[in-house]
C-alpha cells in the first residue's frame, strides 16, 4: 500500500493561510505569558496545546487531500456464449448433432480446467436472447430461433472486464439483424467455435409463403411460395395447397439444375369467414435428407368487410337511379332500397326491423314535404344510432329537418331556405378531409345542381367541406358538410340534380362525382377509432415449440396511456379447454403475455382491460400454431460469417475439430497469467472523525492542566 500527500483542495490564499496561523499561534501565547502561579514549563505546554488544538482545526478547514494505491491481482475473465437453438442437434454429414455438441462443450468448460487456473470463466447461453447458465448442461437445445445479432448486444450491456469472448455456434442465423454490424463495434476479441456441418444434403424445402394477412369474403387471394430444391435435378416435384388436411390445389415444378429456387403461385377463392389456414406442402421425395422442413403453415384473416347500407329515397328523382346503380356496382356492398309511396309504406316492403345490422343508412330526400308527421319522427327514431347520409331534394320538406333529429345533423337551416343553380367551392381549410382525398382537377368544370345561398350554415361541430358559388361569388353556405357525433359519422349533401354529373360527356367531371361519392359512403360508414385495447400477436403463425407472445397496448378514455390496468385474457380453441391469463404491465400502457407453447391448430383470444371495478375496453383476436421450424430451413453452417466476426474483432474461427486448440491460441495471444491490477482511492482528511477526537483531547488534557494548577 502506497500512501500519498496530494495538497489542499480549498480556496483560500496562501497569504490567508499564514496569517491565521500567526494568529492562532499569538492567540496561545497571549492568553498565558501573563498567568501568575506558573513555571515556564507548565506555561509553555499550555501554549503548545492550545496553539496544537488550533493548529488541527486550521488544517481540517483547509481540507487535506491523500491518496492510496493499492495493487492487486486478478484472474482473466472470459465469457463464453453457447448457441441453445435446435438446429445445434440436427446429425448430418459428419457432424454427430448433440452428442458432439456436448463435447465441445465438455472440452471448453471441464477438459481444460487445468490448463486455465488464473481464469473465470462465464457462461451464458442463446437463442432469441441471451441468458446466464451455471454450466452448459443446462441448456436445453430447444431453442426455436437463432438471433446472434441480440446475443452479442446482449453481451455488450453486460460487458465488465472480460477480455474476451468465446461464441460457439452454427452461425446460421434465423431472427434478428445480420450480427456483422455488432460485431465491427465489439471492444474484445471475439473466438468463434463453429458448431454443425458444412455439406449439402437433398432436400425440399418450403423456404417462404408471401400473402397478404386480411382478406375480404369471396375475394381471391394470390399466395406465392418458394421452394428450394436441393440435389433432385430432372425431377417433378409436386407442391400442394391445403386446406383443413385437404389438397386443394397442386401445381408441379422441374428444374435441370442440382440447386435452385422456384416461385409457385396460386389464387384462392375466400369463401369462409374468419381466421382460415392454409399449407404449402410438399410430399417427402425418396432420398430426401428430412421432411420437417417440407410444409409451411399460413393464415388469412378473412373478413366480411361488405358495407350494409340501406337507401331510404322519399321521392323518384335521376339522383336516387344514379345513386343506387352506384351502390349496386360495388362488389364491397350489399344494398337494401326501399321507395316511399305513401304514409308508412314503400314499394319494396317494411323497413328492416334491425337497424343495428347496417353500416349506413342513406336518407334521400327526407322529409318529404307530403311524409306523415307520425312516420317522420318514427324514422328519425329508428335511425337515430346509425351512421347517416342524407342528401336533398326538390319536394324535400327543409324546415322539420333539423326538428326531426334534434340539431345533430351538420347543417341548420333558417326560415326562407331556397334553393338555386349554384356550382360549388373547396374551403381551403378543409381540403385535406379524407372525403376529399382523390384527384381533383384545377380546371374542373362542372354542371350546375341545386342548392342554397342563404338561410342556411353549418353547426358548432361540423366541417363545411364544399361551399356553393352562385353567380360567380362564393357563398358561405354549405353544400357538404360532416361530423362526427359519438362512434357514428353523419355527412349532409344539401344539393340535388348531381346526376348530371354522371352523365356528362367529360370524364374527370364524372370521375369527380364518383370519387366524391365513394369517399362520402366509405367515411360515413366507417365507425370512428374508439378502440382503447389493441392487442396483437407478435406472430400471425407461431412455429411448433415456440413461445406464444400476445403484446397490448391500452390507453384510457382521455387518449392518454393507461399504466394502472388489469387485463384479463381467455384463451381457447376447439382442441383445448378455456384457459384464463393476466397480462403483465410493461409500464407506458404496454401490456404483454407469454403463454408458452401450444400444440398445433387455430387459437382464439379475448383480452378485457379493467381499472378496478370500471371496464375499458375488450378487444378478440385469432392466432395459428403450427409451421415449419425455422431451424430446419438452413443447416448448412455458415463459416463466412463466423470467420468475419472474428476477424473483425480481433479474435480467431475455429471448426469444432479444433476446439481442443482453443485455450493454446488464448494462452499464447492474450496469456493466462494473473492480471496485476492498481487501484487507487482519494481521500478528505476533514471527513475522518479521528481528527474532531484530537482535538477534543487536547482541549480537555489543557483543560486539566489549567484546573490541576487552580487557573480560571
Amino acid at each position: 500500500m502506497d500512501i500519498q500527500f496530494d495538497g489542499f483542495q480549498n480556496a483560500v490564499p496562501v497569504f490567508w493561510i499564514v496569517i491565521l496561523i500567526s494568529g492562532a499561534l499569538a492567540l496561545s501565547y497571549w492568553t498565558y505569558q501573563r498567568a501568575s502561579g506558573l513555571s515556564t514549563i507548565w506555561r509553555w505546554m499550555l501554549t503548545g496545546l492550545r496553539s496544537l488544538a488550533f493548529l488541527v482545526l486550521l488544517l481540517i478547514l483547509l481540507n487535506p487531500v491523500i491518496s492510496i494505491n493499492e495493487e492487486r491481482t486478478s484472474p482473466l475473465r472470459l465469457a463464453l456464449l453457447f448457441d441453445n437453438s435446435q438446429s445445434t442437434t440436427i446429425e448430418k454429414g459428419t457432424y454427430d448433432g448433440e452428442s458432439r455438441y456436448r463435447d465441445v462443450m465438455r472440452i471448453l468448460t471441464h477438459d481444460t480446467a487445468d490448463e486455465r487456473e488464473h481464469v473465470v470463466i462465464e457462461t451464458y447461453g442463446f437463442d432469441s436472447e441471451l441468458f446466464p447458465v451455471s454450466s452448459p448442461e443446462e441448456l436445453t437445445l430447444d431453442g426455436t430461433r437463432t438471433n446472434i445479432d441480440r446475443g452479442l448486444s446482449d453481451f455488450l450491456e453486460l460487458l465488465d472486464q472480460q477480455e474476451a469472448l468465446i461464441l460457439v455456434t452454427d452461425g446460421i442465423v434465423t431472427s434478428g439483424r445480420d450480427p456483422s454490424a455488432t460485431a465491427s463495434q465489439m471492444p474484445i476479441p471475439v473466438y468463434t467455435v463453429g458448431i454443425g456441418d458444412t455439406s449439402r444434403q437433398n432436400d425440399i424445402v418450403v423456404q417462404r409463403v408471401t400473402h397478404n394477412p386480411t382478406a375480404s369474403l369471396n375475394s381471391s387471394l394470390t399466395v406465392e411460395a418458394s421452394i428450394l430444391n436441393d440435389g433432385f435435378p430432372d425431377r417433378d416435384i409436386p407442391v400442394q395447397l391445403r386446406h383443413e388436411d385437404q389438397v386443394i390445389q397442386e401445381q408441379t415444378i422441374r428444374s435441370s439444375e442440382m440447386r435452385s429456387v422456384q416461385q409457385v403461385r396460386f389464387e384462392i377463392m375466400l369463401e369462409e369467414e374468419g381466421l382460415q389456414q392454409f399449407q404449402i406442402h410438399v410430399p417427402e421425395i425418396p432420398g430426401e435428407w428430412t421432411a420437417e422442413n417440407n410444409t409451411r403453415w399460413f393464415s388469412v384473416d378473412v373478413r366480411d368487410d361488405r358495407l350494409r347500407i340501406l337507401h331510404l329515397a322519399y321521392e323518384v328523382h335521376p339522383d336516387v337511379r344514379n345513386v343506387r346503380r352506384f351502390l349496386r356496382e360495388d362488389k364491397q356492398v350489399t344494398l337494401e332500397s326501399r321507395t316511399w309511396i305513401a304514409r308508412d309504406r314503400y314499394v319494396e316492403g317494411e323497413l328492416p326491423d334491425r337497424p343495428d345490422t347496417l353500416d349506413l343508412v342513406i336518407l334521400h330526400g327526407f322529409p318529404h314535404v307530403d311524409l306523415d308527421e307520425a312516420h317522420g319522427r318514427e324514422v328519425a327514431d329508428r335511425f337515430s344510432e346509425n351512421a347517416l347520409f342524407l342528401i336533398g331534394s326538390a319536394g324535400q320538406d327543409i324546415s322539420r329537418l333539423s326538428t326531426l333529429f334534434s340539431g345533430q345533423l351538420p347543417i341548420r337551416f333558417q326560415s326562407g331556405y331556397r334553393w338555386q343553380d349554384v356550382q360549388f367551392h373547396l374551403p381551403a381549410e378543409r381540403s385535406s378531409h379524407a372525403v376529399l382525398d382523390f384527384d381533383m382537377p384545377d380546371d374542373l368544370r362542372l354542371e350546375p345542381v341545386r342548392g342554397g345561398i342563404r338561410d342556411a350554415g353549418t353547426t358548432a361541430n361540423a366541417a363545411a367541406l364544399l361551399r356553393t358559388t352562385y353567380r360567380g361569388n362564393e357563398t358561405q353556405i354549405p353544400l357538404l358538410a360532416v361530423q362526427t357525433i359519438g362512434n357514428r359519422n353523419i355527412s349532409q349533401l344539401n344539393a340535388y340534380n348531381m346526376y348530371l354529373w354522371s352523365l356528362s360527356t367529360r370524364k374527370e367531371t364524372r370521375d369527380f362525382w364518383e370519387d366524391l361519392l365513394n369517399n362520402i359512403i366509405k367515411w360515413t360508414a366507417a365507425q370512428p377509432d374508439e378502440e382503447l385495447l389493441d392487442i396483437t400477436p407478435a406472430e400471425p403463425v407461431f412455429q411448433l415449440g415456440e413461445p406464444v407472445v400476445l403484446n397490448g397496448f391500452l390507453r384510457n378514455e382521455a387518449g392518454e396511456p393507461e399504466e394502472n390496468a388489469v387485463i384479463d385474457m381467455v384463451l381457447d380453441s376447439d382442441d383445448i379447454d378455456e384457459r384464463r391469463y393476466v397480462m403483465s404491465n410493461e409500464s407506458g400502457g404496454r401490456y404483454q403475455l407469454e403463454i408458452g407453447n401450444l400444440p398445433e391448430g387455430s387459437y382464439r383470444f379475448t383480452g378485457t382491460a379493467k381499472r378496478g371495478d370500471r371496464e375499458i375496453d375488450t378487444r378478440t383476436g385469432q392466432f395459428t400454431v403450427g409451421g415449419v421450424n425455422r431451424e430446419y430451413l438452413d443447416t448448412v453452417r455458415d463459416d463466412d460469417l463466423l470467420r468475419f466476426i472474428a476477424q473483425v474483432s480481433g479474435g480467431r474461427f475455429l471448426p469444432h475439430e479444433q476446439a481442443e486448440d482453443l485455450f493454446a491460441i488464448l494462452e499464447e495471444q492474450i496469456g493466462f497469467e494473473q492480471r496485476l491490477e492498481t487501484t487507487s482511492e482519494t481521500l478528505s482528511l476533514h471527513r475522518n472523525p479521528l481528527w474532531f477526537i484530537l482535538v477534543i483531547l487536547l482541549l480537555t488534557l489543557e483543560w486539566g492542566i489549567r484546573k490541576y494548577r487552580s487557573l480560571h
